[in-house]
């Protein structure tokens, strides 16, 4: 089992790289360099919210442990994700000095700044400085971030792609006589929200039906995005879900255009009509922390998310009540579930990239690194429990809101599948990824990016328009068969056909060259 097997790699990657130790360049004061007994330092940009408080005294003992096992250092600047955002390409675009940098398709965008050649081709590295990780990483993940057939940097291996689902209150849907299992599709739901509406009515409760339907349309026929943005108007079919079938022939078409849109758009108007949503859908939708507060108080049954293995037993854990989940789609992977994800990347004049890609390798193979980046020091930000998690409540002498440094899933750093776990999750968590990740739809045109240059103007006037109109039909706030017609006049004037006609020419392109 491809997790399982992860963290017996730890210990020999370990010994592999410590072979490696004191390689590095030397470099000037302010660009890393190695110390007079051979130890690297590399200057690390970290994304990450929120900057917990102990972060100085965890890195002490990574540095602590990196200097002996592969001779290297971090400098670490840690800066928080909304100041990332604008500081990170701010001091590339000024020529600052780094080794290793976060980035994704939301920060710090990867494939604009490999474009602007801020991040080096480690494609030919890797299988040297890094095998375990790139051994390890399946092949489609790889392609994801490939840019022109070039690796720029390691992808955090997780979850591979997106399930768009429904939570909802268990507790309830038992109360209430609910059989949750029948439910397959958004018209099996309606039955669902009338129960509710009804019996909680009856006990003077009136509990919200649901909420999230700003997310709920890519779930009720999945597509598969081209263009690195879900809601612009060029996407392909994805032959495994069968949706889509009125735009067969299409490779690339507008799914606003289609009879699924319209569709969803009038079960989500009949649902706000019936009173199932709650007032305004789009201001209550928006509001994430009022949602989570009605749904752990039982004012809201369920809502929709993208769904990760154990994060309904967090949700158990953590609400109050029992919580279920109810799935309508497998997986999907594409280029974006990674892009959206993160990256770490080593930079284009990064004067020890071996080094870098050793401490990448690190971060994603090292048990005991794994654990201390995203726990913390053990005795004091956690306890043990057994050979394979860690409570970081310490026995509940210990309120998580006081905890110095948790980032119980931290993703962020790279794969979590080197880590001790949190007993917040099922002691089979790795085992619950791994089915998921199996049960994954391989989108046919994953590893393809959008070139997005040659209708920039275009693409600017539809994020516009889908603005104004996509929100108010997609949470059933407005009649869809009398705003959709405009929606779509709107589109076109705006250069819906010109996108889909560029997208289609890359698409071919790159099938094509494969």
């Amino acid at each position: 089992m491809r997790t399982k097997r992860l963290l017996s790699i730890g210990l020999a990657a370990a010994m592999t790289v410590g072979l490696l130790a004191g390689c590095g360049k030397k470099g000037g004061s302010d660009n890393g360099g190695s110390d007079e007994d051979g130890i690297t330092t590399l200057k690390w940009y970290m994304s990450i919210n929120p900057v917990a408080a102990d972060t100085d005294k965890v890195i002490e003992k990574l540095n602590e442990y990196t200097r002996d096992k592969i001779g290297v250092e971090i400098d670490y600047n840690v800066i928080a994700n909304p100041d990332y955002k604008e500081k990170m390409p701010n001091l590339i675009n000024a020529g600052e000095y780094f080794d290793i940098c976060f980035t994704a398709n939301w920060t710090t965008d990867y494939l604009q700044f490999v474009g602007k050649d801020a991040y080096m081709d480690i494609t030919d590295l890797l299988p040297e400085y890094a095998k375990e990780t790139y051994d390890f990483i399946p092949q489609e993940v790889w392609d994801t971030v490939k840019v022109d057939g070039q690796i720029y940097g390691v992808p955090s291996y997780k979850e591979m792609g997106w399930q768009g689902g429904i939570v909802y209150n268990s507790d309830l849907a038992e109360e209430y006589g609910i059989d949750m299992s029948q439910v397959a599709t958004l018209e099996d739901y309606t039955k669902v929200l009338e129960t509710v509406a009804e019996k909680s009515k009856a006990a003077g409760q009136d509990v919200i039906g649901v909420s999230g339907l700003v997310n709920a349309w890519p779930m009720a026929a999945p597509y598969e995005s081209l263009t690195g943005n879900s809601t612009l108007p060029a996407v392909a079919a994805v032959p495994e879900y069968d949706n889509f079938k009125d735009m067969a022939g299409e490779t690339v078409f507008n799914q606003y255009a289609s009879e699924e849109y319209m569709n969803y758009c009038k079960t989500a108007y009949s649902w706000n009509k019936a009173g199932y949503l709650g007032g305004d859908p789009v201001n209550y939708d928006s509001d994430t922390a009022n949602r989570d507060n009605d749904f752990n108080n039982g004012k809201l049954f369920s809502y929709f998310i993208k769904n990760a293995p154990g994060n309904v037993e967090m949700m158990s854990n953590s609400s109050g009540h029992g919580v279920g989940f109810v799935s309508l789609m497998d997986p999907l992977f594409e280029t974006t579930s990674v892009l959206s994800g993160g990256i770490l990347a080593i930079s284009s004049a990064s004067e020890h990239p071996e080094k870098a890609l050793e401490f990448i390798n690190l971060l994603n193979t090292d048990e005991y690194v794994g654990t201390l980046i995203r726990h913390g020091i053990e005795g004091e930000h956690y306890t043990e429990v057994g050979d394979n998690q860690v409570d970081r409540t310490m026995g509940g002498t210990l309120d998580p809101a006081d905890n110095g440094y948790d980032y119980t899933y931290g993703w962020q750093f790279g794969t979590p599948f080197n880590q001790k776990w949190d007993i917040s999750y099922p002691d089979n968590i790795e085992e619950l990824f791994q089915e998921y990740n199996d049960a994954a739809v391989i989108s046919q045109n994953n590893g393809f990016s959008f070139d997005m240059t040659p209708v920039e103007t275009q693409v600017a006037a539809l994020t516009n328009v889908i603005a104004e109109y996509g929100p108010s039909l997609e949470t059933g706030s407005v009649d869809p068969e009398e705003y959709i017609p405009s929606f779509l006049k709107d589109l076109e004037a705006n250069g819906a056909q010109d996108l889909i006609d560029e997208v289609t020419t890359q698409v071919e392109e790159y099938q094509s060259s494969k």
